[in-house]
């Protein structure tokens, strides 16, 4: 009995231990969208557990976990940082995307359910309130959950995945295109282009504005490299 009771112990540690980390990787994953942790910036443990108030396991843990989607590196002897890529890289990352989200966009016209479709557009009007009356995180928030329920919609759960991680590494600089003043106006217009298309099941149609509207421009990446020091 005391052996039993010895092991329940154990999982029941290791249980909260990865609930912490996940829940500390969440953090720190939205600091580094939110630029609060800039590019290349070191990700000091002892520094964020003390900050965190916790240990220093967890929060290896939740950098690991960052460094396996692409979002820090970690080198030995210098530590964790957040992930710096090259402007080409960011280019090749934003083209990449954008096929998987076209792909995304043809497969919810010809598979996605009707549920599915009604999700995407109740999401672009929520995506339009907010880009009316929201601040710039709600309508940032908004502008995920419509591009998710698209990739939802497509009904292809490796698609999902592969977006969704790579979207992941991208954030930090779709999230600083998207605050662009000028560009947000000209972003639900693409979203009502891209929502009509997939309400219409037009499948070409909605792959082609879903491909024009995530690839990026080069005043995008410059103005990116420029004021994020890439």
């Amino acid at each position: 009995m005391a052996g039993s009771t010895g092991s329940k112990t154990t999982t029941s540690s290791r249980t909260a231990s990865v609930t912490l980390a996940e829940s500390i990787r969440i953090q720190i994953e939205r600091e580094i969208v939110e630029c609060r942790f800039k590019p290349g910036e070191k990700l000091d443990e002892e520094v964020l557990a003390s900050r965190l108030a916790t240990s220093r396991t967890p929060v290896r843990e939740a950098l690991r976990a960052l460094a396996s989607v692409g979002m820090v590196t970690i080198q030995p002897r210098y530590g964790a940082a957040v992930a710096k890529p090259t402007v080409s890289e960011v280019m090749e990352l934003f083209e990449v995307v954008a096929e998987m989200e076209a792909i995304a966009a043809r497969l919810s016209c010809t598979r996605g359910e009707d549920t599915a479709l009604a999700l995407i557009a109740q999401r672009h009007l929520d995506c339009e309130e907010q880009a009316v009356s929201g601040t710039a995180e709600s309508y940032f928030d908004a502008n995920n959950l419509f591009h998710s329920a698209v990739w939802e919609a497509a009904g292809n759960e490796v698609l999902f995945q592969q977006i969704s991680q790579l979207n992941r590494r991208l954030s930090p600089y779709r999230r600083f295109i998207t605050f662009d003043p000028g560009r947000k106006q000209d972003a639900q217009k693409e979203h009502t282009t891209i929502a009509q298309a997939i309400h219409d099941r037009q499948a070409d149609a909605a792959a082609t504005a879903m491909r024009e509207h995530v690839s990026v421009l080069g005043d995008d990446v410059l103005l990116l490299a420029r004021n994020l020091k890439l």
